[in-house]
């Protein structure tokens, strides 16, 4: 997912990207640590108390990085915490809309939301990359920054083959994060 965001990141600025977006990209999910295995591996749709514990894995995430580190870096901390944040407002955990979101996040969330659809999960199967490009320009203006969206699907085989190149699928771990007293 991260080769992605970096792809992404490299065709938007016109430049390598940024250490902070790769950084942002690889932590993104890191507060999904804290989300019991049973509920990531549910074969099934989340009960509502389910679904409201997995969204709580953005502001986990940014809990362990700020134990874990002295100092995080904004973007760091804006990829971590707001890649779930939807263009129309409609996301979490803050509600934000448009620009209002961070520009490293809004490359994270098209990324993640790529992952996402073409990655098997307990509960489904992998999408065909057709189908998934399908539903990345339905998300377009509503999860997803419609112009960020546009030039994703210009560079469609890029992120497919830096996404091939990562060996995804990957395993979320559910081992305790090691933090500083």
């Amino acid at each position: 997912m991260a080769g992605m965001a970096q792809a992404l990141g490299h065709a938007h600025q016109g430049q390598s990207p940024t250490a902070l977006l790769a950084l942002g990209a690889q932590l993104h999910d890191i507060g999904k640590r804290h989300i019991p295995i049973e509920v990531l591996d549910a074969p099934r749709r989340l009960t509502p108390a389910e679904w409201a514990g997995m969204r709580l894995h953005t502001l986990l995430g940014l809990d362990i990085l700020c134990r874990a580190l002295d100092e995080v870096p904004q973007d760091v901390a804006d990829c971590v915490l707001l890649h779930h944040e939807h263009w129309d407002g409609s996301g979490y955990p803050i509600g934000l809309s448009g620009a209002s979101i961070p520009l490293l996040a809004r490359l994270v969330a098209i990324a993640d939301f790529i992952d996402a659809l073409a990655s098997p999960r307990a509960y489904k199967s992998a999408m065909p990359p057709e189908l998934v490009r399908t539903l990345v320009l339905r998300a377009r203006g509503v999860k997803l920054d419609p112009l960020l969206t546009d030039l994703a699907l210009r560079i469609w085989p890029q992120l497919l083959r830096a996404r091939a190149q990562a060996g995804l699928p990957r395993a979320v771990t559910t081992e305790p994060a090691i933090l500083k007293p």
